[in-house]
């Protein structure tokens, strides 16, 4: 899942609108740019999007290499 994803699933146009939506700061959601959302981060997206928007599992895998 990217922000991109995110983004269109809430029909948001703004980075910071999911900032707002999810408590983040600027900075992390620059983080997200730069190196994608974490992969705990996305599991709870995915809940709260009741599935709709998936985890990425392939980021699981390499963060807990």
């Amino acid at each position: 899942m990217t922000l991109d994803d995110v983004k269109a699933f809430y029909g948001f146009q703004y980075d910071a609108e999911v900032g707002r939506k999810f408590n983040l700061t600027k900075t992390a959601i620059g983080k997200w740019k730069k190196n994608g959302i974490p992969a705990e981060r996305q599991a709870v997206i995915q809940i709260v999007s009741n599935n709709k928007l998936k985890a990425d599992l392939s980021a699981l895998e390499l963060e807990g290499a």
